[in-house]
């Protein structure tokens, strides 16, 4: 039985381990894609690049969220910068942009069957200040791009109009891209062996049909295409997320990552991620025309701006397999905040709200553990009887529970039945931009990191000692308990201590609960039921040891029966 007790706390202490990994969420660091530190520094090339141009003309689109600067050399986006003081890092408003080579910005644009070379340097004219629009003639046909602000936060309406000027029917098609870098020291953010993730962490994502495909940068180092219903294509890292929508269904998407510079040690120094929408291929005959349009969305992953610009944009939040969940706790999250102000205090009430949605299933889970407490005393008689005897302690803990109407799995279907919900709040919190920032109170002045002098890991830790000390292990065995009263909580607080103060924070509060709804539940019990006398022993255990004694006559196994019955008469005196 010893034995699988510590089977059984290596598998706890592993799924433990590697639940927040599956969840998806990862843990809030530096604001990584739109972070200064790492916009604008340039990948590495693996090849020299086309000479570029001695100038780089610009417009601008802003609006109240954003200020787009549009380059000349490519008709892309050389900055995106947000303007909400709640997106601002070193003091500095973060950039979307990653990238600073100008065939790398996003919303760059190609065309399959014209030969415009790398650097066609567009002619660009202000249209207003939310508009801006791009002309280039070149071999044999014209090319029209209209950039301008869409009616919602972070959104961008891209108009290409292309016409043949040639003699001759023209076949092409139009390729929208968009690229992320991103170095490796920043994903890789967190100690190892502990579910700490960065918020540099990025994806590349496909929507086609129903399906939404994610892969991270070892799955895109070979190149993925789809060609099925494509509907938008997307870079994201956990924050942020760059996205190109076509206006009808696309013919394609891709996408793919490569290494960028090397270290020293010949290590990749950073990655970038490239995606691709090509439009269905389309034949001009001379003079004729064709219009395409897609939107973008450049900004926070908020769920109200990207359900704002539609087309199954929140999805790309990834909320765990419980995502509808999570989505709606998120939603209540935002509601409870909208009326305290505060996102600290706002997860203590949601911790609270949901404590007393799960209060039935929780009271049956801490009447469960009370009684076992309850029964320690008896619990400890029995170890020390059979402390040479695994079998006879098995059988005698087994009638003690069915004698005092005690099921010691009674408490696990309740806990079962919370997962779900624990689950997504974990997901929900980790992933949450608005706690990016967000002030609590004290030195607490941003949720989506850890607590810079781990005050509130430790002192969950020690609430969770405190819990484990109230309610002892099932089975009552020595060597269980020490585990569950000092490794548990070692073991969570070293989680805590380099996840997001929010989770932290929700954790702390939900400990703090639970004990005490737990101390309220005991002392109910103790009003209705008696306690029971210490002295009281399990009697069908003695009557089991003199009949084993009788049967066994003399012998070793007599001798142990002898020795358990002084040490039970020892116990009553």
């Amino acid at each position: 039985m010893r034995k699988h007790s510590y089977l059984y706390y290596l598998a706890v202490f592993g799924i433990a381990l590697a639940a927040p990994a599956l969840l998806s969420k990862s843990k809030p660091s530096q604001p990584a894609g739109p972070q200064p530190s790492v916009a604008h520094a340039a990948p590495p090339p693996a090849a020299a690049p086309p000479a570029r141009p001695p100038l780089e003309g610009i417009a601008t689109i802003e609006t109240h969220e954003f200020r787009a600067v549009v380059s000349a050399l490519t008709s892309g986006i050389k900055s995106f910068t947000l303007k909400d003081p709640q997106f601002r890092y070193d003091g500095k408003p973060i950039d979307i942009v990653t990238t600073s080579r100008p065939e790398f910005y996003p919303l760059v644009p190609r065309f399959e069957g014209v030969n415009a070379g790398a650097y066609p340097n567009w002619k660009l004219s202000q249209v207003s200040a939310q508009a801006v629009r791009a002309q280039l003639e070149v071999d044999g046909v014209s090319i029209e791009r209209k950039l301008e602000a869409g009616t919602g936060p972070y959104q961008l309406w891209v108009t290409t109009t292309v016409t043949n000027r040639g003699a001759q029917a023209r076949k092409l098609r139009v390729i929208e891209t968009t690229h992320h870098y991103v170095e490796r020291h920043a994903e890789s953010g967190g100690v190892p062996l502990l579910p700490s993730r960065s918020s540099a962490i990025s994806h590349g994502l496909c929507r086609h049909g129903d399906d939404l495909e994610r892969n991270d940068r070892s799955k895109l180092s070979e190149a993925h295409e789809w060609k099925d219903n494509v509907r938008y294509v997307a870079l994201e890292n956990v924050y942020f997320l760059t996205a190109i929508v076509a206006g009808t269904p696309a013919q394609s998407c891709k996408l793919w990552s490569s290494d960028r510079g090397r270290t020293a040690s010949n290590d990749p120094i950073g990655s970038l991620f490239e995606a691709q929408l090509t439009a269905p291929e389309i034949t001009l005959a001379p003079s004729a025309k064709q219009t395409l349009r897609v939107l973008a969305y450049a900004g926070p992953k908020t769920p109200e701006e990207l359900a704002r610009a539609g087309h199954s944009l929140r999805d790309t939040i990834e909320s765990g397999f419980f995502s509808s969940l999570a989505h709606g706790l998120t939603s209540l999250l935002g509601w409870i905040h909208g009326r305290v102000g505060n996102w600290g205090i706002a997860i203590i009430l949601l911790t609270l709200l949901v404590k007393l949605v799960l209060y039935p299933l929780t009271h049956k889970q801490m009447e469960s553990m009370a009684r076992m407490k309850e029964l320690k005393p008896e619990m400890d008689r029995i170890n020390e009887l059979y402390a040479d005897d695994r079998e006879k302690k098995s059988a005698a803990v087994m009638e003690m529970y069915r004698k005092k109407g005690v099921n010691p799995m009674a408490g696990c279907f309740p806990v079962l039945l919370q997962l779900p919900i624990w689950f997504s709040l974990y997901a929900s919190l980790s992933s949450n931009i608005r706690l990016l920032h967000a002030p609590f109170a004290l030195w607490w002045k941003d949720l989506s990191s850890p607590d810079p002098y781990f005050v509130l890991p430790l002192a969950l830790g020690a609430l969770m000692f405190v819990q484990q000390k109230m309610t002892p292990p099932a089975g009552g065995d020595p060597l269980q308990a020490k585990m569950m009263l000092y490794v548990m909580p070692t073991m969570i607080t070293s989680f805590m201590l380099f996840l997001p103060a929010g989770l932290c924070l929700y954790m702390f509060t939900n400990s703090a609960l639970s004990i005490v709804q737990q101390r309220v539940i005991e002392a109910r019990l103790k009003q209705k039921v008696p306690a029971t006398p210490s002295s009281t022993s399990p009697l069908l255990v003695v009557a089991d040891d003199e009949k084993a004694s009788a049967n066994l006559g003399t012998g070793q196994a007599g001798t142990k029966d002898k020795t358990a019955q002084r040490r039970l008469r020892r116990g009553r005196k």
